[in-house]
């Protein structure tokens, strides 16, 4: 494991602890067993090139270290019909438990309302174990997210060429140009550009701005973080964004949630 600083260090080491946790309620080999007799999954990179525009991928949290507490009393199954009914291309569920109270659970609840839509779902998480990537798939999801900041090569290849084998698409996620370096010895077809540093907290749309050019064209390029309005989106999308990824902002919207994700998830970019 490399040396990871600062709350992204506090973090993972914290999920160490609970992958342990997780496989003593539930072994390895079940885990895998009902990952492999899943049905098939849905497509990212399908769903966000059918569009025209700019996809959203709306996120569900219910906290994050640099908001606090966004919505403690989040009814997932719920919040994924109101995203795929404003229009959604796809939806990322946070199933980290300590800094995000999330859980393995509400993946499966979004899963399945999510699929009645045709509209693919991502685990969020810090993904460090391949027990994590068979657990996504038990709990259906169709895409899972690598941060290259907390992965060694070896350990990063790996899980990507698991997650792929599963049918599952890898939303491959960095900072700077180093990371993405890193990223592109694998060849992902999906590339997220977080413009919120993992290691500091502090956000900016130029993140993107600067390093989404270094991305080959023919790759799905991916803003996430700092969106927090339509417009937002279209400056992501003329920055060369086929997606963003949008979580703070929506489950901050409160009664405006289906208006502003509308907004999001239907801008065209000329």
């Amino acid at each position: 494991m490399i040396a990871i600083p600062g709350i992204l260090g506090e973090i993972v080491e914290k999920r160490l602890v609970r992958i342990e946790e997780a496989k003593k309620n539930r072994s390895f080999d079940e885990v895998r067993t009902i990952a492999e007799h899943s049905r098939n999954p849905m497509s990212l990179q399908r769903a966000i090139g059918a569009r025209s525009g700019v996809s959203l991928i709306a996120e569900m949290k219910r906290s994050s270290p640099s908001a606090g507490a966004l919505d403690p009393h989040l009814d997932p199954a719920n919040r994924a019909g109101l995203y795929c009914d404003a229009g959604a291309t796809a939806i990322s569920v946070l199933t980290e438990q300590d800094y995000f109270s999330g859980s393995i659970d509400d993946l499966a609840a979004v899963s399945v309302i999510a699929r009645g839509s045709g509209v693919p779902v991502l685990r969020k998480d810090f993904i460090v174990d391949t027990y994590q990537v068979y657990e996504a798939r038990a709990a259906g999801a169709d895409c899972i997210l690598l941060i290259i900041a907390i992965l060694d090569p070896e350990k990063y290849a790996d899980l990507f060429t698991l997650s792929t084998s599963m049918g599952m698409d890898v939303l491959v996620e960095v900072f700077d140009e180093a990371e993405l370096e890193s990223a592109m010895k694998v060849e992902p077809r999906i590339v997220g550009i977080n413009n919120r540093n993992l290691k500091t907290l502090d956000t900016s749309l130029s993140v993107f701005e600067g390093l989404a050019p270094k991305i080959p064209a023919d790759r799905i390029r991916v803003a996430e973080s700092g969106m927090k309005t339509a417009a937002d989106v279209e400056r992501m999308g003329h920055a060369g964004a086929n997606a963003v990824l949008v979580g703070e902002s929506l489950m901050k919207a409160g009664s405006d949630i289906r208006k502003l994700a509308t907004a999001m998830a239907t801008v065209e970019v000329g």
